[in-house]
């Protein structure tokens, strides 16, 4: 199928026409704006190549004259072959080569003679508007007609037809490939704004984790000191300076998020996720160390920071365990609710998991609510060692 070139006829400064509106959408696409130029104008090359190779083989300044003048009109005609060409331009271009064709053919000349009657008729049946191919087997009867008028022979009726064809094909080739060419700059775009999305979704997933994370354990501590501020005033104190260094650190954690300075890494977020957990007077055990260099470290991060925000935040936890082997990482708590709502950010995590040939899986017994990821067995051959 032919891709769809959309649009509509135009004059030269109306849509469709070389400095219209289309022309002003592609401003800001180079590339799709010099690909444009490029195909318009090379089929304006090759159109008056044909016309001037054949208008050399005129027998009179007269014929010459014709054949330049008719050749121009087609050129023009070809500026439009997008979207299409003005009607009447098109109807006058039909015309005029149509005539001169049949002079040509009346006179028993070669139909090649007539090739700017071809190549109008190929520039209309390929615009969009006549794209059904009753017009063109109306292009190639009315290029037939005269041929049998004069009682030419078969092979010059065949040379009509294939002149025909040839010309059709020609422009049809031409608007298919620019089609593909303009599926493939509609995928680069999509591509290219498909990648900002993802990057906003990871800037706000991260800000969502940093701040809700501190702000979360500073709502607990300040709650505790305001309880605590009448029998022990100093403890009270030092739950409120507790808080504001984990407002502190959300901060620079957010500044450093918005000039990209922030990485995530396993051992990181575990280090964060720890001092986390304890802050809101969670017993917690670490068992197990970070692997160097695994190629699952950023998943691995975000996996202890999807489960400390969702035991933060959902969750009743009184401990936390947090167990780490060479390609897999579990933590597990015991404050899982009735009422917990549904973890779409480890949805999300699993996802990327099984893309990257690993499983991520949650489970809940009672109160216990367990989450474990573990990478594939062909993902783990360079992990116990450093790159």
């Amino acid at each position: 199928m032919t891709p769809e070139i959309v649009g509509a006829g135009g004059s030269p400064g109306g849509p469709g026409g070389p400095g219209g509106p289309d022309a002003e959408a592609d401003a800001d696409v180079p590339a799709l704006a010099r690909m444009r130029r490029y195909t318009t104008w090379a089929l304006v090359g090759i159109v008056a190549g044909y016309v001037f190779l054949v208008a050399g083989q005129s027998r009179s300044l007269w014929s010459l004259a014709a054949m330049l003048g008719v050749g121009a009109m087609v050129c023009w005609q070809c500026l439009y072959w997008e979207h299409g060409a003005p009607r009447v331009l098109a109807v006058a271009t039909l015309a005029v080569s149509y005539a001169m064709y049949c002079v040509v053919v009346g006179n028993h000349a070669s139909p090649i003679g007539g090739v700017a009657f071809a190549l109008s008729v190929g520039l209309v049946v390929s615009s969009p508007a006549f794209a059904q191919w009753s017009w063109t087997l109306l292009g190639v009867a009315l290029a037939v007609l005269p041929a049998v008028l004069i009682r030419a022979d078969g092979g010059y009726i065949a040379l009509v037809v294939a002149m025909i064809a040839g010309s059709v094909a020609m422009f049809r080739v031409n608007r298919f490939g620019f089609g593909l060419y303009l599926e493939i700059d509609q995928a680069r775009r999509t591509t290219a704004e498909l990648a900002v999305v993802r990057e906003r979704y990871r800037i706000a997933a991260d800000l969502h984790d940093i701040q809700g994370q501190a702000l979360h354990v500073s709502r607990l501590k300040l709650r505790l000191a305001d309880q605590l501020l009448a029998d022990d005033p100093g403890l009270a104190r030092a739950q409120v300076r507790e808080a504001e260094q984990l407002i502190a650190d959300a901060i620079a954690e957010t500044r450093r998020l918005a000039y990209g300075q922030r990485r995530l890494t396993f051992a990181g977020e575990l280090a964060n996720s720890e001092s986390l957990i304890r802050a809101a007077g969670i017993e917690l055990d670490v068992a197990g160390t970070v692997p160097v260099g695994h190629r699952l470290d950023e998943l691995f991060g975000l996996v202890v920071r999807e489960a400390t925000t969702n035991l933060l935040r959902h969750a009743q936890a009184e401990q936390v365990v947090i167990t780490i082997g060479a390609d897999s990482v579990r933590i597990v708590n015991d404050g899982a609710t009735e009422d917990a709502r549904a973890l779409s950010g480890l949805a999300r995590l699993g996802e990327r998991f099984a893309a990257a040939g690993g499983t991520l899986t949650t489970s809940r017994a009672g109160e216990t609510f367990t989450t474990a990821a573990r990478a594939g067995l062909d993902l783990t051959a360079s992990t116990e060692t450093a790159p």
